[in-house]
């Protein structure tokens, strides 16, 4: 009996020893996975993560190396949700575990000083780490010790040594055995490279990274250059190529749960809905980034959202409101000492105290802000200072020192050399989109032509006994079949040529028609000799017709664009008939995320129609509805109004009238050329909706489904 148990309590001891070494065999990487998986549903995610880290240090389950490792990559975590207040706290209280003295203990030594604020301590340790990394001789320390020294450098804005130590660190990176130092590098030096306002060549490394990026399948990484890359964008007030590299970002963290990103990312689509004035958008973007904050532990890039909805307050005049969020966000701050957050804080609340009338207060708050932010990053609330200086002693009759602000504030401006980087960072976002649809293609041919190269030697070793009239027959038919594609090729680019020809002549009758009835709005309001009136008509006319000047020579120009044009389109009808009728224009988002094409002003006659001829400046509530939606695989557009119908316009119309519209028979040739050139069933059916109850017409258009062929997910 004793044997049976002796043999059994051997074989629970040698079971036991093989889990716990199983157990210690997986990576530090995976272990934290755990971590954070285990926490996912937890209501307080991030305090979920350390709980179990210290479990985990505390056990006897793990090596001290891996405890090391742990250590780090909790750092790293909490690096990357902005959560300062942890990461001091963490580091305090574990950094015995990174081992004393070893290159991770003074890597995330000098990391500790740098978000401290204290960047001649960061320099100095970062020298003593490169001194022992190439004692070491790992190129993957030695890396992100140059790193290291290059944000010291940036951080004491000497532009050379940060520019000549990031190099460095590159050309380390790239001899290293790391897969991610690379990319890593660069993502420091696009942050040099802004830090100097030197956005044309940060857009350019972030490019680089997101190829690096793409090819690590670093989907972290990924979100975090694209969103960057929208911040670069928006900073040039690139508007366009902001908010599609903010939606590439939001697609990226919505697959990947990456809430601090979400965090950002509506942070920055609020701020382009306020520098357009679109309020209410700004409103429902803050609302969604409200619900990705954990109030019980604030990241930085949380009280960053909430700088942004104080800034809409503020717009608001919901002055109390605003202040309350600004001295909590103020108090926050503090505690983390963030000199860049609490000078962008005191600004804030300068411009509260300003829209307020309270100038000595603002004065004092605009002054706190200049001083916090001297030897920051060129920002747009740096430069700002200066300009509301200026107007607050205007305001309190100190006219010399409102003049030498608003010297420094037209120096600041003309030194900003980002406000003339719109082109650039455009053209690089768009060679950097034709690069990576040409590198794809290029790969599809090299996959093809190795087929192909195989295929023909496995043809050649099969044909060896094939004799010599066999292969000239086989060229001769070869020859003879592609003299005759050659000929029919030749007659289906002449027939497309002739369709191209036709198209481009109903877009160029399609102009003036437009320009016709557009001058006669203006017209109309020069008789009613309404100066302020005609003016706002001639303002929006003018933008409205540089865009059709733009555009109307392409053959087809991508969904958002159509929208922009309809909207100003509609909205100048509006002035000219004094809000007598509203519209709705519709379109899902991912036909816009997708690039979905349509032909230029398609559906702008039969609104214009709508509006003429249903006479819904004349009825009670009128309105007119356009909705993008996809159907039967096709691009469906559905123009509705609740005018006085086909008949009854019909009736009222003048039999005198020589006016004949040709806006029905231009749009039904121009389908019919799309029908020919594309080989699609486009159509236009036109219906009366006028019973008992109900008035109008409705005009839908069912167009082939085109797009730009760019794959957001991947990009």
């Amino acid at each position: 009996m004793k044997c049976i148990v002796l043999i059994l309590l051997l074989i629970f001891s040698t079971v036991h020893n093989v889990y716990s070494q199983n157990s210690a065999q997986l990576s530090t990487d995976e272990i934290f996975s755990g971590f954070q998986q285990n926490a996912q549903n937890a209501e307080e995610v991030n305090a979920a993560i350390y709980s179990q880290y210290i479990q985990a240090i505390n056990s006897d389950k793990y090596t001290r190396e891996t405890k090391a490792k742990l250590t780090s990559l909790l750092l790293i975590f909490c690096e990357e949700k902005g959560l300062i207040a942890l990461f001091n706290k963490a580091f305090n209280e574990h950094k015995n575990e990174l081992i004393k003295n070893s290159i991770l203990f003074q890597f995330w030594g000098t990391k500790a000083l740098e978000i401290g604020g204290k960047y001649a301590a960061m320099q100095k340790a970062s020298i003593i780490l490169l001194n022992n990394s190439l004692r070491n001789g790992n190129n993957k320390n030695t890396s992100d010790a140059y790193r290291l020294i290059a944000r010291a450098k940036m951080h004491s804005n000497q532009k050379d040594s940060a520019l000549f130590y990031a190099n460095l660190a590159l050309n380390f990176a790239k001899r290293s055995n790391s897969k991610n130092a690379v990319a890593l590098t660069f993502k420091d030096l696009s942050v040099i490279y802004a830090h100097y306002d030197m956005i044309g060549k940060s857009t350019s490394t972030l490019l680089k990274l997101n190829q690096e990026a793409d090819r690590l399948r670093d989907n972290y990484l990924l979100c975090w250059s694209n969103l960057k890359i929208a911040e670069r964008s928006f900073k040039v007030k690139s508007i366009s190529e902001a908010r599609t590299y903010f939606r590439k970002a939001l697609n990226i963290a919505e697959k990947n749960n990456f809430n601090s990103f979400k965090v950002q990312i509506y942070t920055g689509l609020s701020e382009i809905e306020l520098l357009e004035e679109n309020y209410n958008e700004a409103k429902e973007s803050i609302a969604k980034g409200y619900k990705f904050i954990n109030e019980k532990e604030e990241s930085v890039f949380d009280l960053e959202l909430k700088l942004t909805h104080a800034k809409y307050l503020i717009n608001d005049e919901s002055f109390n409101d605003a202040n309350e969020i600004l001295n909590s966000v103020l108090k926050s701050y503090n505690d983390i000492s963030w000199n860049q957050g609490k000078g962008n804080t005191h600004h804030l609340i300068g411009r509260s105290y300003f829209y307020s009338s309270q100038w000595e207060k603002s004065k004092r708050s605009f002054q706190t802000s200049k001083n916090l932010l001297e030897k920051s990053a060129q920002s747009n609330y740096r430069i700002a200072n200066y300009n509301f200086l200026a107007r607050v002693y205007e305001k309190l009759g100190m006219y010399d020192i409102a003049y030498e602000n608003l010297i420094a504030y037209q120096d600041l401006m003309d030194n900003n050399s980002s406000l003339n980087s719109s082109k650039a960072i455009n053209e690089l976002t768009q060679m950097y989109s034709r690069e990576l649809r040409e590198y794809r293609i290029k790969e599809q041919e090299r996959v093809i032509k190795d087929q192909e190269k195989e295929a023909e030697l496995l043809l050649l070793k099969s044909e060896k006994q094939m004799s010599s009239i066999v292969l000239i027959i086989i060229i001769l038919l070869s020859t003879i079949v592609i003299v005759l594609f050659y000929l029919r090729q030749l007659k289906i680019n002449q027939n497309t040529k002739e369709v191209e020809m036709s198209q481009t002549l109903l877009r160029t009758q399609m102009n003036p028609h437009f320009i016709f009835n557009a001058m006669s709005v203006i017209q109309s309001s020069l008789y009613e000799n309404n100066p302020s009136k005609s003016s706002k008509f001639l303002v929006s006319f003018s933008r409205l017709i540089r865009l059709i000047l733009e555009n109307s020579p392409k053959e087809f120009i991508t969904l958002e664009t159509e929208i922009e044009i309809l909207e100003k389109y509609l909205k100048t009808q509006k002035l000219r008939f004094e809000n007598r009728f509203e519209y709705h224009i519709n379109a899902p988002e991912d036909l816009v995320f997708k690039k979905v094409l349509i032909p230029p002003m398609i559906t702008q006659p039969f609104i214009e129609n709508a509006i003429e001829h249903g006479q819904l400046n004349t009825i009670e509530n009128g309105n007119i509805t356009i909705n993008f939606v996809e159907k039967e695989n096709m691009l469906f557009v559905e123009v509705s109004d609740n005018g006085i119908g086909i008949q009854k316009s019909r009736e009222k119309k003048s039999p005198m009238s020589k006016h004949k519209s040709m806006a029905m028979d231009i749009t039904n040739q121009r389908v019919s050329i799309i029908n020919k050139k594309y080989k699609s069933k486009a159509r236009i059916s036109i219906s009366n909706l006028t019973d008992e109850k109900n008035s109008g017409t409705c005009v839908q258009i069912f167009l082939p489904l085109l797009t730009e062929n760019i794959n957001f997910e991947s990009e």
